[in-house]
């Protein structure tokens, strides 16, 4: 995609680009091409549909180029367009914070079903990241009230940003410090979390894009992957309301060893949810009544 001087039609840009990244082996090249040129253009992706004979400025055309060689170097294109998808949420995102994940929706699936039918009662995302669960909860069960926490600070400024974006700033309190230290007192009718829970020696096997560029704080799940998940199943119960519940996500290979942890920590048998791939990826566990 060398600059050339011509005049470009935005269709044909599109076209030479997607089979550009196509050439190089990636994924869904035309999506790709569409999410970054509708970046580089300041548009929603379906707008570039009511605009294909739109000529583009020389500046235009640079500015898409530079995204398409971020996405080549291995930038994920979250990142580059600095928006992720998540349920029924457009979010801000950076490199401060996971790109928010398919697998993850499930976690909010049951706990939405779970708080459906149960008393009402304060919810807790317990390391927010990026906001995306908390604010899932908050924007899909009208009138809960949710606390966010989260160890970055940098992760708390881009998740109030997105709060802000949905209207929710008034119905989520965030709180920074590690896991269960800024909590208090207080007690949740629901926690939900998403702990980092790759093993260390793993981390060098992720996809470049997710090994080179997304947050390792977020990633690193100590020598067993099971580090955060041992502190969080060994520290929450105290903070759950008699009845409440644990909503934990895990890496596929983990059931066993974190469903012994949970129960370790005074739990009831937990309950096992499977991702669309069929592999073990959720733990809920009830507080005792």
């Amino acid at each position: 995609m060398a600059g050339d001087g011509r005049r470009w039609k935005l269709l044909d840009l599109l076209q030479e680009a997607s089979g550009f990244l196509d050439s190089r082996g990636l994924d869904g090249a035309r999506l790709e091409a569409e999410l970054l040129l509708a970046a580089a253009l300041g548009v929603r992706r379906l707008d570039l549909y009511l605009q294909f004979d739109r000529i583009l400025a020389a500046a235009e055309v640079e500015a898409f180029r530079g995204f398409v060689r971020q996405r080549l170097a291995g930038r994920p294109s979250q990142y580059i367009t600095g928006e992720a998808g998540f349920r029924l949420l457009d979010l801000h995102v950076d490199d401060s914070v996971l790109v928010p994940r398919p697998e993850t929706e499930l976690l909010v699936e049951e706990a939405l079903t779970f708080l459906a039918d149960a008393p009402p009662g304060p919810v807790l995302d317990l390391g927010c990241g990026s906001g995306a669960i908390a604010i899932a909860i908050a924007r899909e069960h009208e009138g809960v009230r949710v606390v966010a926490s989260d160890l970055s600070h940098a992760a708390l400024v881009l998740a109030r940003r997105n709060a802000r974006r949905h209207g929710l700033e008034d119905r989520i309190r965030f709180v920074c410090g590690d896991l269960c230290a800024p909590l208090g007192a207080r007690r949740y009718r629901a926690v939900l979390c998403n702990p980092p829970y790759i093993a260390t020696a793993d981390l060098e096997t992720l996809e470049p894009e997710v090994r080179d560029h997304e947050p390792r704080l977020a990633l690193d799940g100590g020598p067993d992957g099971l580090d955060l998940i041992r502190r969080v199943a060994g520290t929450i119960l105290p903070h759950l309301e008699p009845g409440g519940r644990l909503f934990l996500e895990i890496g596929a290979r983990q059931a066993e060893e974190a469903s012994r942890l949970v129960r370790d920590a005074g739990f009831g048998e937990p309950e096992m949810r499977p991702d669309v791939a069929g592999l073990p990826r959720l733990i809920i566990a009830a507080a005792p009544s």
